[in-house]
């Protein structure tokens, strides 16, 4: 086992970027969920109810996604990557209709800053980390497991 994959390491060294990542795609579906009630806007009574239940449906979907990110499957950045190229097509989609110039552009920042963090040489040494701790993991159940049925 590698003693330098203990979870102090690996928070000291890899949380701000996972953090900087997780931060920079709930702001950039925010942005969108904004946009999105701009431009389509539900009545007045409603507009709260749109608010909250697209809130909580963008923080779970992402907190799942990173979840999966944390528990070692490779894979799960795809999911965050499915959602900041559905930010990018929202915001390009609908471009100049009600929301200020501002909105549009610091929603198309924020979902390629998030793509960038995702593609950066950090966020894949983390993604390698947790990967490998997963497998540690795997075989610490095994030899525990065959130790257990003696």
């Amino acid at each position: 086992m590698n003693q330098g994959l203990d979870f102090l390491t690996i928070l000291r060294r890899h949380f701000p970027i996972f953090i900087c990542a997780f931060f920079l795609a709930l702001f950039s579906l925010a942005i969108s969920q904004i946009l999105l009630l701009e431009v389509y806007p539900p009545s007045l009574d409603d507009y709260g109810i749109y608010m909250m239940l697209g809130s909580m449906g963008i923080s779970l979907y992402l907190c799942g996604a990173n979840l999966l990110v944390i528990r070692g499957r490779p894979w799960a950045v795809w999911l965050i990557v499915a959602a900041m190229v559905a930010c990018v097509l929202v915001v390009i989609g609908h471009w100049g209709r009600r929301a200020p110039d501002l909105l549009y552009s610091i929603g198309l920042l924020l979902s390629l800053a998030t793509l960038l963090t995702l593609n950066s040489k950090r966020y894949r040494a983390m993604l390698t980390a947790m990967v490998e701790v997963r497998g540690q993991h795997a075989a610490w159940r095994k030899r525990y497991k065959k130790e257990r049925q003696r």
